[in-house]
């Protein structure tokens, strides 16, 4: 089983990626941890590929908060607008060849009604727990079903700090906060290598059954082998593909 961290688009990179799961492993399972939209290289491609990946493998695919965002866009909601203008809607708008958000919802949800109707909130394999962004500490007792969905989706500091694992036992994996490096503290694994924010970063996963990372340049990195008491630098730069309208 391999989880794979927040596509951004990067569609280069995820097809690299994928090849090089596949020489590992010929019918590998595949659990997404969200944001495949936005910021990144071809939005449109990429959920394309990943439909048409679930085709011939098996494929898990949870909501991102951008995700979230766009699925409930509305023509005069502010806020959620400004949002996609600063973090990488731009880059989805120009892949679909539309002039604005609400043209780009309508066309997107359209084309692929069928890949946003399958997202899921979380997923779980093993004693591994997966969502998007992390779980609150608040939440670290209550069950995954339990926990409304925008409640997973933009987590960040809190969750990195809590060093205790959810429910007492499980491992969180989790996306959305980009790391240089895969991280891991004994409690949870972050598997955004921040793909879509730096030309030469890549976009990494994970392999739960054998515990090892691997990327889309190939590297391949024991679960062993991380440092558990470093965080690596955390990226919050502008992406490299920013598009940028007049």
């Amino acid at each position: 089983m391999f989880f794979i961290g927040d596509i951004h688009g990067e569609i280069t990179k995820l097809e690299k990626l994928v090849k090089n799961i596949l020489q590992k492993d010929k019918k590998p399972s595949f659990i997404f941890i969200g944001d495949y939209i936005d910021k990144g290289e071809n939005a449109k491609a990429a959920i394309a590929f990943l439909l048409s990946l679930a085709q011939d493998y098996d494929c898990t695919f949870l909501m991102g908060n951008h995700e979230y965002i766009w699925i409930n866009l509305k023509e005069d909601d502010k806020l959620a607008h400004e949002y996609l203008t600063k973090y990488g809607g731009l880059n989805t708008i120009q892949s679909f060849n539309c002039s604005g958000k609400m043209e780009t919802k309508e066309k997107m949800l359209e084309l692929y009604s069928f890949f946003f109707e399958m997202l899921q909130s979380f997923a779980q394999y093993k004693n591994y727990s997966l969502v998007h962004s992390g779980i609150q500490p608040l939440y670290y007792e209550t069950k995954l079903n339990d926990i409304a969905v925008k409640e997973l989706l933009f987590n960040r500091y809190d969750f990195i700090s809590t060093q205790s694992h959810y429910l007492g036992q499980q491992i969180v994996v989790f996306g959305h906060t980009g790391f240089y490096t895969p991280y891991y503290d004994g409690y949870k694994i972050g598997i955004d290598t921040a793909a879509c924010f730096l030309e030469k970063q890549p976009l990494t996963a994970f392999n739960a059954d054998e515990e090892y990372f691997i990327n889309s340049d190939n590297t391949i990195i024991s679960l062993q082998a991380i440092d558990k008491l470093s965080c690596p630098n955390i990226l919050r730069n502008k992406p490299w593909r920013t598009v940028q309208y007049d």
